[in-house]
């Protein structure tokens, strides 16, 4: 085993809970090879993406004293302050530091990544830990007994001190740790040999005991270096002891202390540090002063794997929370080293689209390889299965049936706003603004009441007489009787008689009108929706009404506006109400306006955000059913960049499950042309994945009684069921075995019956999908010879294609890859048979599309124009041109695609090294002086 991260430090490390952060404190009585005295705290990111074998430092910062101690705990995630948490390093002076890891992961001021100091003890703190359950709470212990519990929300004093007196007496604490099942419970141990359990909350010891090898007092007792509690059993403990006389480790019931439940003996010399894995119980890791670090199956008490040697011992030792089998171990050489406990070699390899293909030597039958579908989240699939299902026809009653569904699930308000109007962008044209304006609270008075307001607002009660004025009808007649129709306006506004003067301005013509109408609406204090709609000024309405009032503004929008109009008024609508706040307004105008683009980025921003329960490929389902409907709905393919990515890694994520043809029916969604050249390479590695090339019955040599044996591979659906065995076949079998395969046929013959193979163990927690067993069967009678079928003709190859009926200014095609498949068959030889053989098929088929004009015109260009880079050895251009035509006319030249891109990269492969081996003839041909 072999280290694959390391970094030069003398530290004390803890691991960051949900991150892939480890954080390091010089520890105290250390000493470098430069005789520094200064002490720091690190933070490193385990990035085992990153070939570099050198552990990346993201930031640090300086601390007033070394370090005894060192834990990180998850109090305050998710928050915009402290989303990592916080670290908290015991120190040689007795402080205790807090440091918020979030300013130095991102290289701000490292100073005020110090939050405080909690005084109370007076000796080094060498027992320190978050408690797992409740967050806020801080146990410490230091040299004189005394344990501090510390409340992260309130740091002044500790919110309780213990300490031991009488049997309970402790001396210099060595380890605390919480139980993992009640809170308010804690173990401390110490050095002189005494381990206590407390109850915190009421300040009172509930048991303790010595530690002690036999039940002889007299030989004295033994100290304790480090304890924890066991995770799945609250009564249980693991106790280890320092002492090279007793280096003993030790699984003890708090209820019968002196008979150890379980002891691990494997060290010769006292134990140091200890950590249970807090991923997988079944598995304690342990370091000695002997060098040895040990990795226990705490079950059976044996040694499952043991990290390599060093000159001196290693003091701290630690599990990655969320990378299991990943460790830390920080060596009194100086060193922190990360090691992959579960790298071993097997015969076993990891394909794409979650299969694994294994095998085991150890059983009785010969070359048996297993087939794995690994699904890792198998609820994620299902909804996943369910929701492809839901929309599987595209109908717009099934997609409004699920925006209903998931509108009722629901108990967010924010989602059941959005699938309610998802539901209603799915309606008729004629029906969706009308239920538009209902769900927003506006809708028109039936005819009943239209009635009843008419009669009261019109009835002989409420008529008032109206009072004619002499004087101002004379006024008005002499102007109308000359056309004087300005000055007729003007009287009846000067007498405040408005319907009179719009009467007369109507027929005065249309400067009039509008001069007339601007006067009224100025006089009359009309509201602003009265204006806007009067001037056809919906957009002004859009910037000027109140951010709160949207609803309504929406409204007046889904009654006046029409076509284009609609879509740009709702995209101004939720521009101004996300400058305003309203995101969710915001997001439902969008979907409104049709534009997926916006919508999804602010759904985006939400998918960052961790939600309580939910993992990040369940966030990403939530969004994509949301993306999904709403594209459908809309009937869009074009897509911002953003878009294609979220889709990318929509697709990993259904790959990651083997729902890989699933993942190429949502890709249908998207505009191929505008494929991202990631997306396009991932399209590819999906059809490669699930195509298979035909094969043709051959007839049997060997034995014409037999009957031929008919077998086709049906995928399987996603289960628990066990791993599929293929068993192989000589190649060269005696004439009696040998059979003619058929896969066209849809018989198969399985084996119902399997005993899984006792070599292979799997996680527990990983679901294995697979195919059933496929067997060789031989009949167990002779039976009659059947007349052998009509031969069928072979498939076109490149030596046999006809070419004859090739349109002229297409001829250099086949001559170009003609030659091509030469020099790759050339290049390959002999061994490589069969792969010449594909290729010949492959570009057969293209050569028998051209011959019959079975070929785009756009892909015939194409072609053509790769073919000109061919022939002037400009093999990039030619790649290009190749991922151009993989990402745009896929489903037309997938079948001879791949192994043009074979070839060409092969040969640009030879071309180099020809031009490389020409370079140096020339140099080396030169005279000295010359070179």
């Amino acid at each position: 085993m072999s280290c694959i991260k390391r970094v030069d430090r003398s530290a004390y490390v803890a691991m960051a809970p949900e991150a892939p952060f480890m954080a390091a404190g010089t520890m105290a009585g250390a000493v470098d090879l430069s005789f520094s005295s200064s002490s720091n705290l690190e933070i490193f990111e385990l990035d085992f993406n990153s070939e570099d074998h050198e552990i990346k430092l993201l930031g640090q910062c300086s601390s007033s004293e070394r370090f005894t101690r060192l834990a990180w705990g998850s109090y305050g995630p998710g928050s915009e302050e402290s989303p990592y948490g916080l670290i908290a390093g015991g120190l040689v002076d007795g402080n205790i530091g807090l440091w918020n890891p979030i300013t130095l992961i991102r290289s701000e001021c490292n100073e005020s990544a110090h939050v405080r100091h909690l005084s109370k003890h007076k000796g080094p703190v060498r027992a320190l830990e978050f408690n797992v359950i409740s967050p806020n709470q801080l146990a410490s212990g230091d040299d004189d007994g005394t344990i501090c519990i510390w409340d992260l929300a309130n740091t002044s004093d500790p919110s309780h001190v213990l300490k031991g007196s009488g049997s309970y007496t402790q001396g210099e604490i060595s380890s605390v740790s919480w139980n993992r099942e009640f809170k308010h419970v804690l173990a401390s141990t110490s050095y002189n040999g005494t381990t206590v359990i407390w109850d915190v909350n009421n300040k009172k010891v509930i048991t303790g005991f010595k530690n002690s090898e036999s039940s002889d007092r007299f030989k004295g007792l033994i100290s304790c270096s480090v304890l924890q509690w066991d995770p799945d059993n609250c009564n249980q403990i693991m106790i280890a002891s320092d002492e090279d006389s007793s280096p003993s480790v030790k699984l003890l019931d708090i209820r019968y202390p002196q008979s150890p439940v379980r002891t691990f003996v494997g060290h010769h010399r006292g134990v140091i540090a200890m950590e249970w894995c807090p991923s997988d119980s079944l598995y304690l890791l342990t370091c000695a002063r002997d060098n040895r670090t040990i990795c226990w199956n705490t079950k059976t008490g044996q040694i499952v794997a043991e990290l390599p040697t060093t000159n001196n011992s290693n003091f701290d030792v630690h599990w990655s929370p969320k990378i299991p089998g990943v460790v830390s171990a920080s060596s009194a050489d100086g060193n922190i080293s990360i090691y992959n406990l579960e790298k071993r070699p097997v015969s076993a390899s990891f394909g794409f689209g979650g299969k694994l293909v294994s095998s085991n030597s150890k059983l009785p039958e010969a070359s048996v390889v297993f087939l794995h579908s690994l699904a890792t989240e198998q609820s994620l699939v299902n909804r996943i299965t369910k929701f492809e299902t839901e929309i599987e026809n595209g109908e717009k009653t099934s997609l409004m049936s699920l925006c209903k569904k998931k509108s009722e699930e629901t108990e967010s308000e924010e989602e059941k706003e959005t699938w309610s109007l998802l539901k209603i962008m799915l309606e008729e044209d004629g029906n969706a603004k009308t239920k538009l304006r209902t769900h927003l609270g506006f809708s028109l008075p039936s005819e009943d009441q239209k009635d009843q307001e008419h009669h009261a607002t019109y009835s002989s009660e409420n008529i008032e007489e109206e009072i004619s004025d002499p004087l101002f009808d004379d006024a008005i007649q002499r102007s109308l009787i000359v056309g004087d129709y300005k000055e007729a306006v003007a009287h009846c506004l000067s007498a405040n008689k408005m319907a009179d003067a719009l009467v007369i301005a109507h027929v005065g013509g249309t400067t009039l009108w509008e001069s007339t109408l601007d006067k009224y609406l100025k006089m009359s204090n009309a509201p602003v929706v009265v204006s806007a709609m009067v001037n056809n000024d919906l957009m002004s309405l859009v910037h000027t009404r109140p951010a709160k009032l949207w609803k309504e503004t929406l409204a007046l929008i889904c009654t006046f506006a029409e076509g284009d109009e609609w879509t740009s008024l709702c995209d101004a609508l939720a521009s101004h109400l996300l400058s305003s706040g309203f995101t969710l307004a915001a997001t439902l105008c969008y979907i409104c306006a049709g534009n997926v683009d916006k919508t999804v980025d602010i759904w985006l921003r939400s998918l960052e955000k961790d939600n309580a329960g939910e993992s990040y490929s369940e966030r990403v389902q939530d969004l994509m059913e949301k993306t999904i409907v709403l594209a459908l709905a809309t009937e869009n393919k074009r897509f911002s960049g953003s878009l294609y990515k979220l889709f990318e890694s929509y697709a990993e994520i259904l790959a990651s499950q083997g729902l890989i043809a699933t993942a190429i029916k949502f890709l249908k969604l998207l505009e191929p042309g505008d494929f991202s050249s990631e997306l396009s390479i991932l399209r590819e590695r999906f059809s490669q994945s699930v195509y298979q090339e035909p094969t043709q019955t051959q007839p049997n040599p060997y034995n014409q009684a037999q009957p031929a044996l008919q077998q086709s591979f049906t995928p399987a659906p996603v289960t628990n069921a066990e791993p599929s065995r293929t068993t192989l076949v000589s190649l060269n079998p005696p004439p009696h075995q040998q059979r003619t395969m058929n896969f066209h046929s849809s018989t198969r013959y399985t084996n119902a019956t399997y005993n899984p193979p006792p070599g292979l163990h799997l996680n527990s927690k990983i679901h294995q999908t697979v195919v059933q067993q496929v067997e060789l069967m031989v009949p167990a009678q002779r039976v009659a010879v059947q007349p052998p079928p009509a031969p069928v003709a072979p498939p076109p190859t490149v030596q046999t294609v006809d070419t004859s009926n090739v349109p002229a200014h297409q001829k250099h095609i086949v001559a170009t890859l003609t030659r091509l498949f030469k020099e790759t068959s050339d290049t390959l030889g002999p061994a490589k048979k069969r792969d010449i053989e594909g290729i010949s098929r492959k570009v057969g088929s293209l050569f028998a599309k051209l011959n019959n004009e079975d070929i785009s015109k756009h892909a015939a260009e194409k072609l053509s124009l790769l073919c000109q880079a061919l022939d002037k050895h400009d093999f990039v251009a030619a790649l290009q041109i190749q991922a151009h035509l993989a990402s745009t006319e896929w489903d037309e030249c997938n079948f001879w695609l791949l192994p043009l891109k074979q070839m060409i990269k092969g040969r640009q492969n030879e071309y180099q090294q020809l031009l490389r081996k020409l370079q140096s003839q020339a140099i080396l041909g030169k005279p000295e002086f010359m070179r």
